[in-house]
């Protein structure tokens, strides 16, 4: 192959690279929407505010039901991907009625915050951190747990193994592996899902800042030393429940099956709320 061969290979395996990376960020970037249902629409005592979180400034609220005294710990909430605190809304106004404090935030590139070029598990993890050390500054000495739904259930396994300042956690539809749920994804949508994360892998590396073995719940789970309550709902197509049944089998705990729930509605169910009081209950 002389020169000029070279040069035009070189240049079409550039722009391939170039292609599949802005597949990869594509794949990775998030859409703000906003929920249908907000905290101003619950009628309860809240307070708008914002965490920083390396360099992102994250919209948060905390709720209360206005007594001035309230159930030890304090809650906080973490969505999952392309959602916002409204989602987790429907599983915190109960929570609140029950007399509990709750912290709902947005994660950065969701809800009301600014887009974000790409958002990993690992930025997810981050900012969970990001809001438990929030927490823990402003409320010192108080015990703290968290309620992690679909990616945001992720993020906490990840955020507990790591060592964040928690009490107790619990995990609601919550993916064991999020390369294998984005492959599930894609496949559900039509496209080769093994195929097409296997390609775009080193991509997300880069942003990550490493491979996703130390990203895995299922990998990490069985270094959380707090207590830890797995909830599944029964109807769950996005995040089935193999998702639930591999939890369960690394870290020793059973999981807990909500009826007649999908991935979304399980946050509103009364079973849902009964089974997270119930465990926060018990000390």
């Amino acid at each position: 192959m002389n020169s000029l061969g070279l040069l035009f290979f070189g240049a079409v395996v550039l722009l391939g690279i170039v292609l599949l990376d802005r597949i990869a960020m594509h794949l990775v970037r998030p859409v703000p929407v906003q929920p249908d249902r907000t905290v101003r629409d619950t009628g309860l005592i809240h307070e708008d505010f914002t965490i920083l979180s390396n360099g992102h400034r994250l919209h948060a609220w905390l709720l209360s039901d206005g007594k001035g005294r309230h159930k030890e710990p304090l809650l906080i909430l973490a969505h999952g991907w392309g959602a916002s605190y409204g989602t987790v809304l429907h599983l915190a106004e109960p929570l609140v009625d029950e007399g509990h404090e709750v912290l709902l935030f947005d994660v950065r590139g969701h809800g009301r915050n600014k887009p974000a070029s790409f958002v990993t598990v690992r930025h997810f993890k981050d900012d969970l951190m990001s809001v438990i050390g929030y927490a823990g500054k402003r409320f010192p000495g108080r015990k703290l747990s968290v309620i992690g739904h679909s990616f945001g259930g992720a993020a906490s396994v990840l955020a507990a193994a790591d060592g964040a300042d928690i009490d107790k956690l619990v995990l609601i539809a919550a993916p064991s592996d999020v390369l294998r749920i984005t492959a599930e994804y894609l496949t559900d949508n039509g496209m080769p899902g093994s195929l097409v994360v296997w390609v775009l892998r080193p991509f997300w590396w880069l942003r990550n800042g490493g491979t996703f073995r130390s990203l895995t719940p299922s990998r990490r789970i069985s270094e959380i030393e707090v207590p830890l309550l797995i909830i599944q709902p029964e109807d769950d197509a996005r995040v089935t429940r193999e998702h639930a049944r591999q939890l369960s089998a690394a870290s020793g705990v059973p999981h807990q099956i909500v009826p007649d729930c999908d991935h979304t509605s399980v946050l509103g169910a009364p079973v849902t709320t009964q089974l997270v009081t119930e465990f926060l209950g018990t000390w």
